[in-house]
């Protein structure tokens, strides 16, 4: 069996540490086959790219030719890359150096007598149900979030509606703009369980900084005490920005005298479920020991894999209210699940939808305020999310204030245009007099990729930023530690209150010895200070991955491409990264990089959406 393991490791469909998995469950499990052993590796893998489970239909499809008696996914341009996460079934199980092409009932068959899966309840390492097999601590985790989600739709606000409609009438004007966000602050009231997905510039912060106005004001007109509001992001750097728009939106949106009953930060989930190092899957907070507020919102849900979510669910009172807001067609978690994507598209795709009780707790914001649908920014991203490739690369190609396509970065070359984005784009933060000024300028531009590694990836990406800053002598990186050298955090330190995700700045420090580094404070009014050996895992910062990005915008964005041949290149990588974009977005690379992002959708294996339509 180990034989046949080495041989799908150095395919590259298992990891090294596949090995000595399946040795471990051939421990526990001596009569277990080979085919399940295999699947079970596969199951492992496929939590590793991120799914909540082994899609053993996909599996078997993906080994038929077009029109060879199945949907004909492995060759579906829509789906490209798929054969990484669910290796056609040919090169599965090789028994006396045979390879063999099990059918769908043979899988099921096998699955259903093995020792290695769970029956009647009983504990084993994986689960089997339907045409999914899951490692069993993933299934619990979605169980726990159906049961949860459902029991919340299940369970609406009991409400005073001629007491509400007052409220609604203090806080929204008669304006047509009003109307559908006073419908959906009414609608997602009433609920337990609020969803609010939409693009950039639709108004979801504004949205959710009138719900809890509404929160308030509803509770202090039937007098009861205001309730306790826990604001929240998956990261440090989503929090930060949390916190900046509610800041910025509660001024102009609140009741003058409910503005002090509003909380004055965001916290990340970790910190707020009380995360212990020593113990890093279990918090201080859960079912047994819930959170102390009567509201919870959440920004950028689509970045929270399942395994945080199912315990985010647990430690919040079953009659807390609890709003999650993000972008539902922006990249995934880098963990496993596509959870928001999957309560949306269980209440928004498919006959009967609309009669999910879930329904009701959802709110899709379509209209952007920022971007005009027909130009621009605004028009690339309706394209590419309605996948039509022609017309994305038409926008970019036309060129216009907001969208370009410049040619592929060759070499490194210090001529190409690129380099102009970047002296123009970090040129000010450079020149500025002070940190303060310097983080605020830096937040102008960045240079966004897909990969860390390679030709195209945030190493060689950085390392080019440095050469063309440093020929126009803007910064001088013959060390490390250099005046002007942004870094961005990689690993929590609680103790400093820096956390993943946040960017600071390397500047001499105040008594003119050396450098320190800078980081903004919470509520960005000032800056903090840090010498350099306290500063936790880092990396240079001039470019950063698309999946880092999330939770931040910037003015202007030069987005290089990865290849048409990169597995990481979907619609989703490249809707996000030219929504992180405010004013303006250059696309670096070839058309047909554009073409084969849109035409290539990240579609995560998981039981979640079906289950809620049940």
């Amino acid at each position: 069996m180990i034989r046949e393991i080495e041989q799908l490791i150095a395919s590259g469909m298992l990891d090294q540490f596949d090995r000595y998995f399946v040795r471990t469950l051939q421990r526990f499990a001596p009569t277990a086959t080979h085919q399940v052993l295999v699947l079970a590796a596969l199951a492992r893998k496929a939590v590793a790219n991120g799914h909540v489970c082994l899609d053993l239909k996909r599996l078997v499809e993906s080994s038929l030719p077009p029109g060879g008696g199945g949907s004909g996914r492995g060759g579906n341009s829509d789906e490209p890359g798929r054969s990484q996460l669910h290796p056609p079934p040919t090169l599965l199980p090789l028994r006396g150096g045979e390879s063999i092409e099990p059918s769908l009932a043979d899988l099921l068959a096998e699955l259903q007598q093995s020792p290695l899966v769970s029956r009647d309840g009983n504990l084993a390492p994986l689960v089997f149900e339907e045409h999914r097999l899951y490692l069993q601590r993933y299934w619990l985790y979605e169980e726990e979030l159906v049961r949860e989600i459902r029991a919340r739709a299940a369970n609406p606000v009991a409400v005073q509606e001629d007491l509400l409609a007052s409220c609604l009438a203090q806080l929204f004007s008669g304006t047509a703009q009003n109307g559908p966000q006073r419908e959906a602050c009414a609608g997602i009231f009433r609920q337990r369980l609020g969803l609010i997905t939409g693009g950039p510039g639709t108004g979801k912060t504004t949205l959710v900084t009138k719900y809890l106005a509404l929160v308030l004001l509803y509770a202090q007109a039937s007098g009861e005490p205001l309730p306790r509001i826990l604001l929240l992001a998956p990261t440090g750097k989503a929090a930060a920005r949390l916190t900046e728009s509610l800041q910025k939106k509660k001024g102009e949106t609140m009741v003058p005298e409910l503005v002090a009953a509003m909380p004055a930060k965001a916290s990340t989930i970790h910190r707020a479920l009380g995360y212990r190092p020593e113990t890093p899957t279990t918090f201080r907070y859960n079912r047994e020991n819930p959170l102390p507020w009567e509201v919870v919102v959440v920004d950028e849900a689509s970045m929270i894999d399942v395994a945080l979510m199912a315990k985010l669910f647990a430690a919040v009172e079953p009659t807390a209210r609890l709003v999650l807001l993000g972008d539902k067609d922006q990249l995934s978690s880098v963990e496993a699940g596509s959870i928001l994507g999957d309560i949306c598209a269980a209440v928004m795709d498919g006959v009967g939808a609309g009669k999910n009780p879930l329904a009701r707790c959802v709110v899709r914001l379509m209209e952007s305020f920022r971007f005009s649908p027909h130009e621009g920014i605004g028009a690339l991203a309706s394209a590419i999310h309605a996948g039509k490739a022609e017309e994305a690369v038409s926008l970019c190609q036309q060129g216009s204030a907001e969208v370009s396509l410049l040619p592929p970065l060759v070499q490194s070359d210090p001529s190409h245009p690129l380099a102009e984005m970047i002296l123009a784009g970090y040129r000010p933060f450079l020149e500025a007099a002070s940190p303060f000024a310097a983080l605020e300028l830096f937040e102008r531009f960045r240079l966004l990729c897909a990969h860390r590694t390679g030709p195209m990836g945030v190493s060689s990406l950085n390392r080019y930023a440095e050469k063309v800053l440093s020929l126009h002598r803007l910064i001088e990186p013959n060390t490390p530690w250099y005046k002007g050298r942004p870094v961005l955090i990689q690993a929590n330190s609680y103790p400093l209150r820096l956390f993943n995700g946040e960017t600071g700045i390397l500047w001499p420090a105040e008594d003119g010895e050396g450098f320190k580094a800078f980081f903004f404070s919470e509520g960005r009014e000032w800056v903090r200070s840090y010498s350099l050996r306290q500063l936790p895992a880092h990396e240079t910062a001039f470019a950063m991955t698309i999946h880092k990005s999330q939770g931040s915008e910037f003015d202007r964005v030069a987005l290089v491409l990865p290849g048409e041949d990169s597995a990481l290149l979907s619609r989703e990588l490249l809707y996000t990264g030219i929504s992180r974009a405010r004013r303006q977005v250059a696309l670096v690379g070839r058309p047909q990089e554009i073409e084969a992002a849109v035409g290539r959708r990240v579609d995560r294996a998981s039981g979640l959406g079906e289950k809620l339509t049940e």
